[in-house]
Order: C-alpha cells, then structure tokens, then sequence
C-alpha cells in the first residue's frame, strides 16, 4: 500500500461506497482524513469505520455548492489537522434525461452540483497547498462522461471535470502540486442485484465488475509521494470498457 503518512486527506462526497473507500485506504495508509458529506449519519459512520481500522479521523457536514459551507469545512479541518495535502473531489450526481425530456432545473442543477463543489473546494484548499509547497488534487469522474443517450446533462458536467483538471494541473504544476483526474467504470454497490451485477460483468474486457476499493487504490497512488512527475491526467479504472469508446482522451 502507498504511504501517505503525515498527510492530511480531505474527501468531498465521502460518504458514498467510493469516498468510504478512498477515505479508508488513505487512513489506512497513513493520513488523517477529514469526511465531509451532506447527511451526518452517515459522515459520522464512515469516520467510525476510518477510526476502527486505526486512523485519524474526523467529519464535517456541509451543503457542497454553498462557497461559505466550504469555506468554513476547510477551516474546520486546518484547525484540528494544520493542513489539506490531499484533496479528493469525489461528488458524482446523475441527474436528467434526453434532450426532449430534461427541464431546465434538472439541466442546471446537476451541472451546479457536479461542478461547483469542485471549484469551491480547490479554492479554499490550493491557497494553504501553494503555502506548503505541496499538494495533491484528485478528482474523480465517470466513464459516462464520454458520452452516453440520455445523459447530456451528467456528460456535460463531467466532461468539464477533464477539462478542469488539466488547466488547474497547468496553473500549478511548477509549485509542487498535481491535479489528477480518475475516471471510474462499472462498480459493484449495494444497489446492484447478484443478477444486474454479473449482466454488466459480462459485458466488459476482463468480465468482471469493478470495486470502490478499485477506485481507492487509483486514487492513493495520485494521493502518495510516488505521483510527484504525474499531474494532468486522467486514468481509467474501468475494466477495459474504454476501449469501447471512440474517444478515450
């Protein structure tokens, strides 16, 4: 496992079955992490899971697309830990339809939840990552964003994820921070059936359906001292299925 002792990780989104993993192994592997979702139930569960498997955790609750919510986790979490070395944007909200069928409302809020997060966060985050002369920013997408029927509006905001990444991985490539982008297939959930699951196994290159713990290792290889001469890149965790697409960029 990648060693990402004396670091501070903080994971937007953590409470879904990806960020519980990620928060884990980068716990796991050494790093105080800070969880930060919108139910507290479930903030306050993956922090215990963090904790019980022997690391520094903590939680904060907060409306992600609020600038002053943001603000105010980031300054939660430099007051107890002194720092954010490791920032995992991991919010995914898939919402809309086709062309046809899509409202407005639905059109604009899953581009305002998708991206303003994302923003918000790097923000408030990179200015104290400038100040170290460190820092690791990991964003997390979907394979989706490649394109997919009926789903402009999550297409649109992740694909503006890719482009975010590597203009933020430009802008601060000569200060010793990375900005990554890991772009998630097929993973098993607690809302796939043992049926669903092995028809969309079937359906890829190795014939298996991926993890969150997958996804988790991408991200703490991103994460670790190891990723120093990686920034601006997007990686795949996703079976083979990319190849599928005409355009894996």
């Amino acid at each position: 496992m990648e060693t990402v002792s004396s670091r501070v990780a903080l994971v937007t989104g953590g409470t879904n079955e990806i960020g519980a993993a990620i928060g884990l192994r980068l716990g796991m592997g050494g790093a105080k992490v800070a969880i930060t979702d919108i139910d507290k139930g479930k903030v306050d569960e993956v922090v215990s899971r963090i904790q019980d498997a022997g690391a520094d955790a903590m939680g904060r609750v907060a409306n992600p697309t609020k600038p002053e919510e943001v603000n105010r986790t980031v300054n939660d979490v430099m007051e107890k830990f002194g720092k954010v070395d490791i920032l995992v944007n991991n919010i995914n909200v898939q919402e809309g339809g086709t062309i046809s069928e899509i409202s407005d409302e639905q059109w604009h809020n899953c581009l305002k939840t998708n991206l303003d997060p994302l923003f918000f966060f790097c923000r408030y985050v990179v200015p104290q990552m400038r100040k170290n002369k460190f820092g690791r920013v990991i964003n997390v997408g979907d394979l989706i964003y490649l394109g997919w029927p009926g789903n402009s509006s999550y297409c649109a905001s992740k694909s503006a994820v890719f482009g975010f990444t590597r203009s933020l991985a430009l802008e601060l490539a000569k200060e010793s921070i990375t900005a990554n982008f890991v772009v998630k297939g097929d993973v098993s959930g607690s809302d796939l059936t043992e049926e669903e699951t092995a028809k969309v196994a079937a359906g890829l290159p190795v014939q298996k359906i991926g993890s969150p713990e997958d996804i988790a290792q991408a991200v703490g290889f991103f994460a670790s001292n190891d990723s120093g001469y990686v920034t601006g890149q997007t990686l795949f965790v996703c079976g083979g299925k990319s190849l599928y697409s005409s355009m894996s960029v």
